[in-house]
């Protein structure tokens, strides 16, 4: 009798995990779903190259699948010579791809978020949040200011708009060369909310790849396609994201779900650096699957990263309301100064 109990139990518990995520079609989206995914300082060509020499199968078996597709013509930095252009550093950049605006209006300029405006031009989470009270939205990160300054600062006083908030620190003192195993353990953190939660929306960083390219873990690494080093981190996320696609494809009612990838990077670099207007820092990339992308629009015409928010706001069936994106505030001229 005991052995029978302590087998109900063991079902009871099974069942109840399995039918905890994964509901198909029945959520407040009708089973459409999006796993929106990071990857720092990740430059076009360098990608590209990883995929062709075999280091990044996972993406590249993605992007060459019937609904995936690989595109070079997504770009940073605003538009050259407009009121939208902006450093292509970090600050700025997940800026612009967590709100879908630039810094003319979000504020940020830099990686200290000075000005920055996210009660008026919030985090795409929070607008899902007050369109759909229930939706469950998770964020997984190793660069800090992507939570305490864009999430927090989207935030309507106390109130999280994030189901799961899951940070980790690398270490600055140490060069930041625990930022691989900081990687793996956001990774590990959205395998378990694939595995068993419920998830609507889903974003997850990986950092590694810009802290290799700025030689801080190792110096003899770069931002360019030709440095070996900084391949191998792009292999290495990589190989995070295929664990991080086939836990959503392993979902018990995943053929009933609808669910739109979306993996892209901040910004491009040169050297060592990054910042500037140069074709290898403001040229990046999109990895996507989904059934409903605009292929032929992505893979034929230039796409500022500010797109990717209409898309998931398109794909979840949500309208995007005027005052989300008001005008910019307009820049106060500076008074004359008096004659003498």
């Amino acid at each position: 009798m005991k052995a029978a109990a302590v087998i109900l139990v063991l079902l009871s518990a099974i069942t109840s995990r399995l039918s905890a995520h994964g509901p198909g079609k029945e959520s407040d989206f009708a089973g459409r779903r999006v796993l929106f995914i990071g990857v720092d300082g990740c430059r076009a060509d360098a990608l590209q190259a990883a995929m062709e020499r075999g280091l990044a199968p996972q993406l590249k078996g993605m992007c060459e699948s019937e609904m995936g597709l690989f595109t070079r013509k997504f770009y940073a930095g605003g538009e050259l010579g407009a009121t939208t252009h902006q450093p292509t550093v970090s600050g700025p950049g997940w800026s612009s791809l967590l709100t879908g605006v630039w810094a003319d209006q979000h504020g940020v300029t830099n990686n200290r978020f000075i000005g920055g405006r996210f009660q008026t031009y919030a985090h795409f989470m929070r607008r899902i949040k007050e369109v759909k009270p229930r939706a469950f939205c998770a964020s997984f990160a190793d660069w800090p200011p992507i939570h305490d300054f864009i999430a927090d600062g989207s935030r309507l006083g106390d109130a999280d708009f994030l189901d799961v908030k899951f940070t980790r620190t690398p270490d600055a003192a140490r060069h930041f060369v625990d930022n691989p195993e900081k990687d793996i353990e956001v990774r590990d953190a959205a395998l378990d909310t694939l595995s068993s939660g419920n998830p609507d929306v889903m974003f997850v960083y990986f950092g590694q790849v810009d802290e290799v390219g700025h030689g801080a873990i190792d110096s003899r690494a770069s931002f360019s396609p030709d440095s070996s080093l900084y391949l191998n981190a792009i292999s290495h996320v990589d190989s995070h994201i295929g664990e991080l696609l086939r836990a959503m494809r392993a979902r018990p009612q995943f053929k009933d779900e609808n669910w739109l990838v979306l993996i892209t990077t901040d910004h491009g670099g040169r050297g060592n650096s990054h910042g500037g207007d140069s074709e290898e820092e403001r040229n990046i990339w999109l990895a996507a699957h989904g059934a409903d992308l605009p292929r032929e629009k992505l893979q034929q015409q230039p796409t500022p990263q500010t797109a990717l928010v209409p898309m998931i706001y398109q794909h979840l069936g949500i309208q995007s309301r005027p005052e989300w994106t008001p005008a910019p505030p307009v820049a106060k001229k500076p008074e004359p100064t008096p004659s003498k």
